[in-house]
């Protein structure tokens, strides 16, 4: 017999095992799919400039370059240590340095001296680790609920838009995903402990803490994640205040301690964060016309994180179009999401469990509000700051579906109906030939409902799996800068030499017309062209009256160089009326908004 239950056991671990690893398969053709066919962003060549130990700054500044200098904070030196990538990163950005220490050592697996660092090796590090966050929730899931529960978390995982979206940005998101599902484990893990009133082990109070350390390493809005944890856990000190004193409270002082000692390190440089013009763009101070805004943007990367079709780059009809497919599919999933939910909520064995991922959402959400309306810091103008209750979001989905594929609320509706009151009246007046009516009746109207209640499970499923494709064909969380449109503007209406011209007040400004140069040389790559445009860069600095004064390298450019030239404005700051007295003209044709770059052709004749 026992025997028996042991290979039962070996059966079902292997059954496990696969499905596990068919998400893995689709997670990893997901994330790696047109890995590199987007142009960088900003941000992205942020991350590529400071791993590889360069700063922005060594770039010649108010001069001509060319195109191989602009690029040079992206050349791979073999003699770059993790040392000088994080003195060039706490000297100049407002990130902690884990994540960029990780991403030096992983190109010097892959880079040779020289050479401009591949955006796909730069997007591979992260990418790795976003397939890395879908056996990670399988654990959270299998360890706070059920294996199907983890099952679903990780397939939800797999082809979530907005996981796949961090996982293709050379950015330390995914790396931070992974900490906060590991924190999120450990606070699970004490949960039994509180209840029966017991200390925690040691080596479970240590791991909490060195994640804990690790994630605020790695990004600062794991702070949030802190602040949220310690409110959750904060409930049960406040309903167990008795014994606010007992050893097994104290050993959660201590995480905590352990935790706040952690965080003490980068105090400093989050305080410097805080007020750096870097941060300054999610500042703001609400007009009465916008104070409603950052309500439906948190509901549309809420929603986003697991549904999304494509609404960027496509027709007005198609976008339209897929609006409608959503919102039409969310009120029909809804009545059944709240069946689960109750169904959840009901559930004796898992209850306490998912009153925690509730909490932790619920308090999340209101710190973000507390933080765009009390502190006037705009957090919902970025998707990616939201990476704070992502997996949460992934599991309470996973639980409440869990409850409609098992078909729970529907069975207790049926037994609510047949109740063995109502059937033993039915016996006396029947007998027996009316209790099998009954049985039958019970079974038809269950294996009825039961279908619809999965059907809803594959409906989610599938509309996030067209989410995923949506992202990788860039129909759906573009970048915040598209240099290929630029690049693709300059290529149909510049005939003559060209130089772009950039105001620059931080690395900002420089990493956007670096993410363009990148974007130059790839397309030059593709199209195996040598001599595909050999423009000319200029980075000016920013002056308060934006006038172009004779001195200026721009003036000087203009009055020494042979015509004709096109001169590209790109988020440049200078009077037009300046440049007319050089002969420069503004080309009246057609122009297209793009996002990231305000740009600017004058015809130099």
């Amino acid at each position: 017999m026992k025997k028996n239950n042991i290979k039962l056991l070996l059966k079902n671990q292997w059954f496990h095992l696969i499905i596990l690893l068919c998400w893995l398969a689709i997670g990893i053709i997901l994330r790696s799919t047109n890995l590199a066919e987007k142009s960088a962003s900003s941000i992205e060549i942020a991350t590529l400039g400071y791993s590889l130990g360069h700063s922005f700054f060594d770039l010649p500044l108010d001069r001509v370059i060319n195109l191989n200098q602009l690029l040079s904070p992206l050349q791979f030196e073999s003699n770059s240590t993790p040392t000088d990538v994080i003195h060039q990163l706490l000297n100049e950005d407002t990130h902690p340095p884990l994540y960029f220490v990780l991403n030096h050592l992983w190109f010097n697996l892959f880079s040779t001296d020289g050479e401009i660092v591949s955006l796909w090796v730069g997007r591979s590090l992260s990418a790795i680790l976003g397939v890395a966050t879908i056996p990670a929730i399988f654990a959270l899931g299998y360890l706070a609920f059920s294996p199907l529960v983890g099952h679903i978390a990780a397939a939800l995982m797999a082809i979530s838009p907005y996981g796949i979206y961090l996982a293709q940005e050379s950015r330390h998101y995914t790396l931070t995903i992974l900490w906060i599902i590991a924190s999120m484990t450990c606070l699970i893990a004490i949960v039994p402990y509180l209840k029966k009133h017991r200390i925690i082990p040691i080596w479970l109070g240590c791991l909490w803490v060195a994640i804990n350390s690790l994630g605020i390493a790695t990004h600062y809005i794991f702070l949030l994640v802190l602040a949220t944890e310690g409110l959750v856990i904060g409930g049960f000190w406040l309903r167990d205040m008795q014994n606010r004193f007992q050893s097994y409270w104290w050993r959660i002082y201590l995480v905590a301690l352990g935790t706040f000692i952690g965080c003490l390190v980068w105090l400093p440089v989050v305080v410097g964060a805080a007020n750096n013009q870097l941060t300054g763009w999610i500042s703001t101070s609400f007009d009465l016309d916008e104070i409603w805004h950052p309500i439906p943007r948190l509901l549309a990367w809420i929603l986003t994180m697991v549904w999304l079709l494509p609404i960027e780059g496509t027709s007005l009809f198609v976008t339209i179009l897929s609006g409608v497919t959503l919102l039409v599919a969310l009120f029909w999933v809804a009545p059944y999401l709240w069946r689960g939910w109750k169904a959840q909520m009901n559930d004796i064995e898992n209850r306490l469990s998912f009153q925690v991922f509730v909490s932790f959402f619920v308090v999340a959400i209101a710190l973000f509000l507390v933080i765009i309306y009390g502190m006037g810091r705009d957090l919902s103008l970025a998707a990616r700051y939201h990476i704070v209750y992502f997996p949460i979001v992934i599991i309470l989905l996973a639980a409440i579906l869990a409850k409609c594929w098992h078909n729970s609320e529907n069975q207790t509706e049926v037994e609510k109906v047949f109740s063995d009151k109502e059937t033993g009246k039915i016996k006396k007046e029947g007998g027996i030939k009316k209790d099998l009516i009954i049985t039958s009746a019970t079974s038809i109207i269950a294996s009825t409902l039961k279908p619809i209640n999965k059907r809803v499970v594959i409906v989610v499923l599938l509309i996030g799996l067209c989410g995923g494709l949506t992202v990788i064909n860039n129909y759906g969380y573009q970048k915040s800068r598209r240099a290929d449109l630029l690049v693709e503007m300059i290529k149909t209406q510049s005939k003559s030499p060209l130089l772009v011209a950039t105001t620059y007040q931080t690395h900002a400004e420089i990493r956007a017309l670096i993410a363009l140069g990148l974007e130059l040389k790839r397309q030059e790559y593709q199209n195996n062209i040598s001599d595909f445009f050999q423009p000319k860069f200029l980075l000016s600095k920013r002056q308060e009256n934006q006038r172009l004064t004779p001195d200026s390298t721009l003036a000087k450019f203009l009055s020494q160089t042979s015509r004709p030239i096109d001169l590209w404005g790109v988020n440049f700051k200078v009077e037009s009326s300046d440049l007319e007295a050089f002969n420069c003209r503004k080309y009246s044709g057609k122009k297209s908004n793009i996002n990231g770059y305000r740009y600017r052709l004058y015809n130099c004749r």
